[in-house]
């Protein structure tokens, strides 16, 4: 038989564990509605492509005539924005490297193989760094 004193130490234990149970789920709750609400404010670009046309198209309520000429413009402006990209690509590069460089130069041997790790993943979330 539990006396007064185990069960109110039960009692503060579980109101303890009710509350930080509470506090996860609300937590979790309201991280997944700032990362909704964030992805959703990020407005679409040219770069999006195919889903960039269809918001215009959506939110626009295009003409088929219009749909057609607006599609021309965006694939069009899209190949000079590669071309464009192309003639900088080297001189970003070149910035790029050389900053890297400087930045390992003053990390330990594990900060810079984790930092080689950070950069090859930040790399393969820019498609237009891709060569």
């Amino acid at each position: 038989m539990m006396n007064k004193q185990t069960g109110m130490w039960v009692k503060v234990w579980g109101a303890l564990l009710l509350v930080f149970a509470l506090g996860c789920v609300t937590g979790a709750a309201l991280n997944g509605i700032y990362r909704s609400q964030s992805a959703a404010s990020q407005p679409l670009s040219i770069r999006e492509g195919e889903a960039y046309f269809e918001t215009l198209q959506r939110d626009l309520d295009l003409t088929s005539e219009q749909a057609t000429t607006v599609r021309a413009i965006l694939d069009e402006t899209r190949n000079e924005y590669k071309m464009v990209c192309a003639e900088v690509r080297p001189r970003y590069d070149s910035l790029r490297t050389r900053a890297r460089i400087r930045m390992r130069a003053v990390l330990t041997p594990d900060q810079q193989q984790r930092f080689n790790a950070i950069v090859t993943q930040e790399d393969c979330k820019c498609p237009e760094l891709q060569k």
